[in-house]
């Protein structure tokens, strides 16, 4: 009998954050399950956002992650924005083929009772307004629709999303549980997608299954990872899985940047502060870290 032969690296990736994909139906479904705890805790961490604003933002940071999955361009970065008139105000994501995103709310402590079934209230904290996502790649006009929000809800927008812009059948869900002491407890989500030319009773079957899930926090707390979600959405289409890649908060921004964006200021600003003594400080909204330039690099950046 042969050893069975163990992939250390596969097995490595799936006990952190990470993304898989897969395909159903000889072909007619595509499909993206995420487990993404960490990620969402780090962005929970750098912004110290509400158990309401935290669940919110992770939604649409993990929608990002797996819509930037889909991309077969490494230089390629999705930004999903939405806009509501809400407490919350607006979120902003960025994301690319890599598993990895970033992410910020324009109002990040927004507390709303909760719903019934003591869920927290992400519609309301969005409110009504539009979701728009921008595909940008190096070297050609980025391209960006918009749809207006039906719900506020994450999943739901972005599930109509496919349908108005893209004309694509898709169900999107994303969820995230918050402990009692505002830490992420489970955050997962799935898209799964039905390809040109699929045929109608894989539509029907497809339909069934999804009845038949409950809430994608349910699946996690029962258990389940990105692979058994997807077994179980998918269940009786002949699911396979393709590949698995790790997903993480990644924001990227360096001394090298920020000093990239003093620079914008303009020689006369800059030179002003030099003779104040006074230092420069860039923030950066979707990690929430400071970066303090002297004015000695100031005098070094203009030499």
């Amino acid at each position: 009998m042969d050893a069975e032969i163990i992939d250390f690296e596969d097995a490595r990736i799936r006990r952190g954050d990470h993304i898989v994909r897969g395909t159903a139906a000889d072909g007619m479904v595509r499909a993206f399950a995420i487990t993404a705890r960490s990620t969402v805790q780090t962005a929970h961490e750098n912004h110290g956002t509400s158990p309401l604003v935290t669940a919110a933002l992770g939604r649409l940071m993990m929608a990002g992650q797996m819509i930037g999955a889909m991309s077969k361009n490494d230089n390629e970065l999705i930004t999903l924005t939405v806009r509501g008139d809400g407490p919350i105000g607006g979120l902003t994501v960025t994301a690319n083929n890599r598993g990895q995103v970033k992410g910020f709310a324009n109002n990040p402590h927004v507390w709303l009772p909760l719903k019934p079934g003591e869920h927290l209230n992400v519609g309301g904290g969005i409110g009504a307004g539009e979701l728009s996502v921008v595909f940008d790649q190096p070297g050609t006009m980025p391209y960006s629709s918009q749809v207006e929000l039906v719900s506020g809800e994450i999943g739901d927008d972005l599930t109509y999303y496919f349908a108005a812009s893209d004309q694509v059948p898709t169900s999107v869900g994303v969820g995230v549980l918050v402990n009692t002491d505002t830490s992420v407890r489970q955050a997962g989500g799935f898209i799964v997608q039905l390809m040109p030319d699929y045929l109608d009773f894989v539509l029907d079957q497809l339909e069934a299954n999804l009845a038949g899930v409950t809430s994608v926090t349910d699946m996690l707390e029962a258990g389940m990872s990105p692979s058994d979600m997807l077994r179980h959405i998918l269940r009786d289409m002949d699911y396979k899985e393709l590949d698995v890649m790790p997903a993480e908060f990644h924001c990227g921004c360096d001394e090298a940047r920020a000093s990239r964006a003093v620079l914008a200021l303009g020689e006369a600003e800059l030179r002003d502060m030099i003779a104040k003594r006074e230092t420069a400080e860039i923030y950066c909204h979707f990690c929430g870290k400071r970066h303090y330039i002297s004015p000695k690099e100031l005098e070094d950046l203009l030499a």
